[in-house]
Order: structure tokens, then C-alpha cells, then sequence
């Protein structure tokens, strides 16, 4: 059990370098189905501070709950960690531009830094809807060297899995937003034992503040669309974490609960 948290402890560290609590996707269609999209990724270490720190004080044989002084004393060590590696941090553009496929362009990149994490936006062009696809984080521009194996992100590719297909009259969009829990559990089952229930239920804790959420906003008619909500011109679709476990374990979870719209030509 001892060493099966020590392993997902990892694999929570290597993900959460640069993993997330809220991603937001969102695309805006002009009628050549060319148009801008933006990617969101927002990073909160608050709670998983506390986790890690509890985790550290079972492994040793303690499992009596945190003080209020351990608690304070791993949110200073963390900060201080931060601050130290705050100072070596890749430029956010490059990560962003050397994954480019023909057809999209970076347009921008807002990094908006926290307490306990941080928020960047990136804005892209692109000049087909599929083109997106193809969009790949943290890859370097050639001749800048490779990437630093060590910083993974939870999503690396924003908009993997989104698809457009077309008749005569209509057009339609669909996608399955992605868990970035399924992928650290993924991460942790291939370095060790499935997890027992008491360090499943730490990893879902850390996640149970998540949310991820997509946006569509074109200038068609809707003839079908499983939207959460819409604002005007634009359908959104809300995940919680508790909608993105059934979506995983749902055989029909792409008809039933993913991204889906018909627009009217």
C-alpha cells in the first residue's frame, strides 16, 4: 500500500508541474468554418499541498490527521520551492508554438500567476476546424533542443478528438472532453499495483474541485445539440468531476454526455 501511494504521489507530482483543476475550451466559428479558438488551463496546488503532506506524514507511520502547523509549514515549503523554480520556467509561447500544425497560429498567451497556482490562456487561429486536432503543447520549435521529458502536463493536446462532419445541409461538431484524473490514474497503473480504495479515494480528493468545460459559439441555426447551456450565440457544456467519472465508465459516453451539436447550413 506504502508503495503504491509513493507511486501515485509521483505521478500526481509529475502531472500536476503543469496539470490543472479547470480547463476551458471554446471555438468561434466564422461561415468558412475558419475562426479563433482558446484554450484554458487553471491551476490550483492549494489542496493538493494538503494531500501530498498528509500522504508524507502516513508513509512515515503517522496517520494521525495534520496540525494546523504542518499545514502551514508545507504551504511555506511549496512556496518557497515555487519561488526557486519560478525562476527557470519556459517561456509559455515556445511551449505553445513548436506543437503548431500548417494552419493554426498562436494569436496570444496570458499567464495570470496565484498563491497556490496559476492561469494561462492561449488564443489561436486557425484556418479549417480540423486543423485543430493537431495542436500539440510543450513540443520546442527545431533547433531549440527536445523537451524537458520531466514536465509533463495533463493535456497536451487540447483539442484531441475533435471531429466535423458535413451533408449537404447541415453541419456537425463532436468531441469527448478530456479527464485529466483517467490519465494520472492511467500514469500511476503503469509504473505499479492498482490502487487500493484509501489511495483512490486521495487521488479523487484532489480532483473533486475540477471542472472542464467547452464552448462553441458559431453563426448557424441549431438543429440538435446536448449543450449544458447556451448564451446567445454560444453552447456550452458543463463537467463536474462526478460527470467526467460516469463519462469514462459510460460505453456510450460520447452519444450521451460529450460535445455534440448539428448546425443548419
Amino acid at each position: 500500500m506504502v508503495r503504491t501511494r509513493g507511486i501515485l504521489m509521483a505521478a500526481l507530482l509529475a502531472f500536476f508541474a503543469t496539470g490543472c483543476f479547470e480547463v476551458e475550451q471554446s471555438i468561434e466559428l466564422k461561415r468558412d468554418l475558419s475562426g479563433t479558438a482558446n484554450f484554458k488551463l487553471g491551476v490550483d496546488m492549494e489542496p493538493m499541498v494538503i494531500i501530498m503532506a498528509k500522504v508524507q506524514k502516513e508513509m512515515s507511520g503517522d496517520k494521525s490527521p495534520l496540525t494546523a502547523a504542518e499545514i502551514a509549514a508545507a504551504k511555506a515549503d511549496f512556496k518557497k520551492n515555487e519561488k526557486k523554480s519560478s525562476a527557470v520556467k519556459e517561456d509559455p509561447r515556445k511551449e505553445a508554438e513548436g506543437g503548431l500544425p500548417p494552419g493554426v497560429k498562436l494569436l496570444d498567451v496570458a499567464v495570470q500567476e496565484k498563491e497556490f497556482g496559476v492561469t494561462t490562456n492561449m488564443k489561436f487561429a486557425f484556418d479549417k476546424l480540423s486543423s485543430l486536432v493537431g495542436v500539440k503543447l510543450g513540443t520546442k520549435k527545431e533547433g531549440e533542443g527536445p523537451a524537458d521529458p520531466t514536465k509533463k502536463s495533463v493535456i497536451d493536446t487540447p483539442f484531441e478528438g475533435l471531429e466535423l462532419s458535413e451533408t449537404a445541409t447541415t453541419i456537425s461538431i463532436h468531441t469527448k472532453p478530456q479527464n485529466p484524473a483517467e490519465k494520472v490514474k492511467s500514469e500511476a497503473g503503469e509504473q505499479g499495483p492498482p490502487m487500493d480504495a484509501d489511495t483512490e479515494k486521495m487521488m479523487n480528493d484532489a480532483f473533486k474541485n475540477m471542472r472542464v468545460a467547452w464552448k462553441i459559439t458559431a453563426p448557424f441555426e441549431v438543429v440538435s445539440s446536448n449543450a449544458t447551456r447556451k448564451e446567445g450565440n454560444t453552447l456550452i457544456w458543463e463537467y463536474d468531476f462526478a460527470k467526467l467519472q460516469k463519462l469514462a465508465a459510460s460505453k456510450k459516453g460520447l452519444d450521451d454526455m460529450g460535445v455534440k451539436v448539428t448546425y443548419k447550413k
